[in-house]
């Protein structure tokens, strides 16, 4: 459950063997929509909704997302699921609230990360577009990072016109499929920072219990 719930989430977990990445060659319109998109992202601040996950395996779950750029995020889990995941400007923060268990992963480290970026270009954050669609109403871009194509691979789903992301879909290396579907999206409210804040559990008033950026 633990590592699922990180891979669904596109944090850092190997699901893929290194590889050569393919990466794909655009065409002029394929070019402008994804700069589009890129010009999209840079105008979102933040971002306030519902998300809605569902598998191939027939794992469900719900909860809230927040983002606020830069590289601040959070996810919570409604129950029974007793999981958050924040994203406080420098770590990838998972935690199981009922077990009190805490994994810090690094933000660069991650496809998903291109969500919080404040100044996002596909080409200077290390990310290879390896397909892109287009169908009435919808468009998906999959990507993965250049350097780390084992960290994990993304397709984004946007609604056309106005242009809006809407889902996110990941595959694991035993092809099983989980799409991440948000919902009553507002953009660019104003949000209690509180939410990007972590108290580690484990601290208790001891110095020294979270791991220091480098």
């Amino acid at each position: 459950m633990f590592k699922a719930l990180l891979f669904v989430l596109c944090l850092t977990m190997p699901a893929f063997a290194d590889q050569p990445v393919q990466e794909k060659q655009l065409t002029a319109d394929q070019q402008q929509l994804v700069e589009k998109i890129e010009n999209y992202f840079n105008s979102i601040r933040t971002i306030k909704s519902k998300f809605y996950q569902s598998s191939d395996n027939g794992g469900s779950a719900q909860g809230d997302f927040y983002v606020s750029k830069p590289n601040k995020m959070r996810l919570e889990y409604q129950p029974p699921h007793p999981i958050e995941v924040v994203a406080d400007g420098y770590y990838l923060i998972f935690h199981d609230k009922k077990l009190e268990q805490v994994t810090y992963l690094d933000l660069d480290d991650n496809p998903a990360a291109m969500i919080l970026k404040e100044n996002f270009s596909f080409k200077t954050d290390d990310l290879a577009i390896t397909g892109i669609t287009t169908e009435p109403g919808e468009i998906s871009v999959s990507v993965i990072k250049k350097s780390q194509p084992s960290a994990g691979r993304i397709t984004l789903i946007f609604k056309d016109k106005p242009l809006a992301l809407k889902q996110w879909r990941v595959t694991d290396a035993q092809q099983i499929t989980t799409v991440v579907t948000l919902d009553n999206v507002e953009i660019n409210t104003s949000l209690d920072s509180q939410l990007f804040k972590f108290k580690d559990p484990r601290k208790k008033g001891r110095p020294g219990d979270i791991p220091r950026r480098r």
